[in-house]
């Protein structure tokens, strides 16, 4: 039986995460995916597996490969683009158009996690980051966004920073859309000039003028865009039943598990010989200043 892209993209990322060439192994194979693929398969780029541990160097090499995929995304649309390899105080994709530059940063969440809040999509930093180039671009799942009266929708007008979803792009590339994207960039302007100053901060104001702008570019109807964004809601069920099952799993294993080897797991878990470890350097450390 043939592997799932998803599962093939995880057991590479299991094989490649521990190697210390591990990015570039997974560029070399996904760089080149194919639009068909791409377009199938971007819904659930956004949705970290929960196979991977926190903070693991599997759940960082996905984030990576979103990057990936998010370049090849934009150069689908027209847009020269690059992984940026520089780590910290940087986007993560860097593109360039004839009359224009973007940097742009893809986001990653799990399912199981709780409600997302300004910090975790950090626009702010992201204008910071553009520093000379023209325009800021943050890609997400549509369904991990905030909520209505969340501050990423006021922050992302005042400083002109994107917010577009991986069902847009799907939508983009999929229409055949080749440049002609600058609009998009100044949502905000978009923003600022059509809806009562209200309105402004509020996600359902940003939604609707985005989703406008995806059609007035792909010259598509509304309800277009709903059926794809009806089809993003069905892989993203999909993909968490995939967790759903992975935990329930856990479960069943935790329930066979000895005393002795209970004990050795909560221990783990809660990473007590390393915090022990960590009072002993601490200690080690002290002086009488």
């Amino acid at each position: 039986m043939k592997k799932s892209f998803r599962k093939q993209i995880i057991d590479d990322i299991f094989q490649f995460s521990n190697k210390s060439n591990s990015f570039e192994l997974i560029e070399k194979k996904y760089q080149p995916i194919k639009k068909e693929t791409l377009i199938a398969e971007l819904i659930q780029v956004g949705i970290m597996p929960e196979v991977f541990e926190h903070d693991s160097s599997e759940e960082k090499l996905w984030s990576k490969f979103s990057d990936i995929i998010l370049a090849k995304s934009l150069e689908l649309l027209g847009l020269k683009s690059e992984v940026l390899r520089t780590r910290g105080n940087s986007a993560d994709v860097y593109s360039k158009a004839k009359n224009y530059t973007l940097v742009s940063d893809a986001k990653c969440f799990r399912l199981s996690r709780t409600a997302k809040n300004q910090k975790d999509f950090k626009v702010k930093a992201l204008d910071d980051w553009r520093r000379q180039d023209t325009y800021a671009l943050l890609v997400s799942p549509l369904s991990q966004y905030p909520a209505d009266r969340s501050q990423i929708y006021h922050q992302a007008i005042e400083q002109n920073v994107t917010l577009l979803s991986y069902v847009h792009l799907q939508f983009l590339i999929d229409k055949g859309i080749k440049g002609d994207l600058e609009k998009l960039w100044k949502t905000s302007a978009c923003v600022k000039k059509n809806y009562k100053a209200a309105d402004q901060k509020r996600g359902t104001t940003y939604w609707h003028a985005i989703d406008t702008l995806i059609c007035e570019i792909t010259k598509q109807p509304l309800g277009i865009l709903k059926k794809y964004k009806e089809q993003e809601i069905g892989k993203t069920k999909e993909v968490g039943q995939e967790g759903i099952n992975y935990w329930t799993s856990k479960i069943e294993e935790f329930k066979k598990l000895n005393r002795e080897q209970a004990i050795k797991l909560l221990i783990k878990a809660q990473k007590i010989e390393q915090k022990i470890e960590t009072i002993k350097k601490a200690i080690e450390r002290v002086n009488i200043i």
